[in-house]
């Protein structure tokens, strides 16, 4: 059976039906096992379907986003150019640069749902071991969850919805479940998702199959952990590296500024540079993209 047909009863969310790529629904109350049972809701009043995806900024993003990117911008046209009437248009840069740093929003936030998704693996699959179904091992999950992040994590938001959708809404498992790894666009989640439903179908054992299959995920969650660990070293060397050529030059602006004059007020120096201004950003770009390991 191919995955497409399996996904049955799912709304596609585009990018621009709302804020961030959510919509927003009434959540339900999750009970609590062990000791007393009580209702534990969450702080917020809304429970997000996240579209990870997209990322798009909010109202108070934006007002912190669009003056330190364009007063960065007009800095760097003063630097290079030392003529306000060409660091002042520079500010539109903000702009086009949004697009990418929301980009960049999105991959950290798929980040953080793949690293938290582990945690969620082992609880649902200690859940199944005791004989637990799917929402039960969900509900388990969460209070596990809530020991170690916040109400506000990826990961928590995530469960406590499907856990709703399960419980409240009597929404069958296949529409919950490939919802979520469509959303989510992480390969460890597609994994778990198609094992499961395998199993289901073929009517082969559940429980093993899940132990092992949740341990070779958790296994290339922590191989991945290792290698950014490894990694992100070289990713701050540079960062550093492509900040020091403006260094440099703000360095010899103030202790020798005649060296640099033939680059100021001419239409070669000028020229000079922006070259040199497109050649920093590429080399940005390149070193980021050089250091961004998928496995």
């Amino acid at each position: 059976m191919k995955r497409e047909d399996m996904r049955c009863g799912r709304t596609a969310i585009k990018p621009g039906d709302a804020p961030r790529g959510h919509m927003r629904i009434k959540p339900g109350a999750v009970r609590r096992k062990g000791g007393g049972r009580r209702a534990a809701e969450s702080d917020a009043r809304t429970a997000p379907a996240v579209d990870y995806r997209y990322y798009r900024l909010g109202a108070r993003e934006c007002k912190r986003y669009y003056p330190i990117a364009g007063g960065v911008a007009v800095m760097l046209g003063l630097l290079f150019y030392h003529n306000p009437i060409i660091a002042a248009p520079m500010a539109l840069l903000a702009l086009p640069c949004r697009k990418y740093y929301e980009q960049y929003l999105a991959a950290k936030r798929r980040m953080a749902l793949s690293i938290q998704f582990k945690d969620l693996l082992a609880s649902v699959s200690s859940s199944f071991s005791t004989g637990r179904q799917l929402p039960e091992a969900l509900t388990e999950a969460a209070d596990n969850l809530r020991l170690i992040y916040a109400e506000d994590a990826p990961i928590m938001q995530e469960v406590q919805y499907m856990a709703d959708r399960l419980i409240r809404g009597r929404e069958s498992e296949k529409a919950v479940l490939y919802d979520f790894s469509d959303r989510s666009v992480c390969e460890d989640v597609a994994d778990f998702v198609d094992v499961y439903f395998t199993c289901l179908t073929t009517g082969g054992d559940t429980i093993r199959a899940i132990r092992r299959a949740s341990d070779q995920i958790i296994d290339k969650i922590n191989i991945r952990n290792e290698i950014m660990t490894l990694t992100a070293q070289k990713k701050y060397e540079a960062r550093i590296l492509s900040g020091l050529p403006p260094l440099i030059l703000l360095f010899l602006q103030f202790s020798s500024p005649d060296y640099l004059s033939p680059l100021y007020g001419t239409a070669a120096g000028a020229l000079v540079m922006t070259l040199a201004l497109a050649v920093q950003a590429a080399a940005f770009c390149w070193s980021a993209k050089i250091a961004d390991i998928q496995i």
